[in-house]
Parts: C-alpha cells; sequence; structure tokens
C-alpha cells in the first residue's frame, strides 16, 4: 500500500479552496462550460459525495464485505437545492470529514486497505481502491473548475 495516497486524500480540500478562491455568488453560479453544472454545484457535488464515500470507507472496515448503494450525482445537484447551499460550508464539511478520517487512515495497517465492499454497480471494491478513486474525483473535477475559471475570464493555474 502506498501511503502517500492517504496525504493526497487529505490535502484535496485545500487544492479545491484555493480553486475556487475569489469568485463572486454570480461566478459561482454561472454555466460557462466546460460540462453543465455551475461552480458551486460541483463543489456541492464534491462534499455530497465525500460523505458518502466516509461512510462506505467505515463500512468496509466495520463490516464483512458490506453492500455499498449508487447514489445519483445529477439527482443529487438537480433536486437538492444545490444553488441555495453556500460554498463555505460545502467547504468546511470536506476539510473536516477529510481531516476527521485522514487521521484514521493513517492508523490503519496496510492489510486494512484490502478489506472490500461490494457496489451494486462497480462489484467488489477494496478500501485502497475507495481512497484512491476519492483522490481522483477532486482532481478530475478540478479541470472543470478550473475551465469555467477561464471561461469567466477569471483564469487561474494550480
Amino acid at each position: 500500500m502506498d501511503r502517500s495516497i492517504i496525504e493526497a486524500y487529505a490535502a484535496g480540500p485545500a487544492k479545491l479552496r484555493k480553486a475556487v478562491a475569489g469568485l463572486t455568488r454570480e461566478e459561482l453560479t454561472a454555466r460557462p462550460g466546460p460540462g453543465k453544472w455551475s461552480i458551486l454545484e460541483v463543489v456541492i457535488h464534491l462534499a455530497d459525495s465525500d460523505a458518502i464515500s466516509i461512510d462506505r470507507m467505515k463500512r468496509i472496515l466495520t463490516e464483512d464485505n458490506p453492500p455499498l448503494l449508487y447514489a445519483d450525482e445529477t439527482a443529487y445537484v438537480d433536486r437538492l437545492f444545490t444553488h441555495d447551499q453556500e460554498l463555505e460550508d460545502a467547504l468546511v464539511l470536506m476539510e473536516v470529514g477529510r481531516r476527521q478520517w485522514a487521521r484514521v487512515l493513517r492508523l490503519l495497517p496496510d492489510e486494512a486497505f484490502t478489506r472490500t465492499g461490494q457496489h451494486n454497480r462497480s462489484g467488489t471494491v477494496t478500501l485502497a481502491r475507495v481512497v484512491t478513486g476519492y483522490v481522483n474525483h477532486i482532481d478530475d473535477h478540478l479541470k472543470f473548475i478550473l475551465g469555467k475559471r477561464e471561461n469567466l475570464g477569471k483564469p487561474l493555474s494550480l
């Protein structure tokens, strides 16, 4: 197990905070491409997804091969009033959640990262795969956020 992935996991929210810094509410809710979601919708999606991922990881560690259910990200964005939520609250939720969960991950023996759960769409997943997936999740969405910033005339390099 490459334990550096834990530090990359813990560092994700800081990268996200930097990517959205200095934007107005109008800019956060604009949809200037790429992708159909606004920057705020992307951040709320990431916060929602992080909460789900932490629950999945806890169940992988505390249950034997637990079921892990798919969450419809589009329904979350479409039905959970994302533009009425607060950017700062979403960022803080992610920061606290990842900071707290990284403490647990750092204490685990390497063999714990081979524990599995059964995702109803992806099949068998290991704890290591979930952690790595959520490192990549923020990085993938940062590309959209940076593209939207560019289209708003507020480019940023991370």
